[in-house]
């Protein structure tokens, strides 16, 4: 089982910089993480990656992975060439207002409910 993408950002509370097309694609799991070694390790086409990093690392990682979403936290405002590479790889951009911690706590509950895990 999984979710989509805007059903998940809403039930977040995150904010969606970019969206489109890539509020439909689905996930079943969430990585989260700052060292782009460990989130390319974790990618998937059915995950979502939770870092602090706003930068060209990010959108590299879109680049490279083809996730189907970020989700940046601490209210981080991206790079402008993080939500353009977002946009041309079809992945979803979201904000989150809290910390990894605090992300990552909603996160498992909102997917341990979707998958039933």
């Amino acid at each position: 089982m999984s979710i989509l993408l805007d059903q998940l950002a809403k039930q977040l509370g995150a904010d969606m910089i970019e969206g489109g097309r890539a509020g439909q694609r689905r996930i079943d799991r969430a990585y989260a993480g700052d060292r782009v070694s460990d989130l390319l390790n974790h990618a998937s086409d059915t995950t979502l990656i939770v870092t602090n990093l706003a930068n060209q690392s990010v959108a590299r990682l879109i680049e490279l992975m083809e996730v189907p979403g970020v989700c940046l936290l601490d209210g981080a405002k991206p790079e402008p060439a993080v939500v353009e590479t977002a946009r041309e790889h079809g992945a979803a951009l979201l904000v989150s207002r809290d910390g990894m911690f605090e992300t990552c706590g909603k996160l498992y509950k909102i997917l341990e409910t979707a998958c039933g895990s």
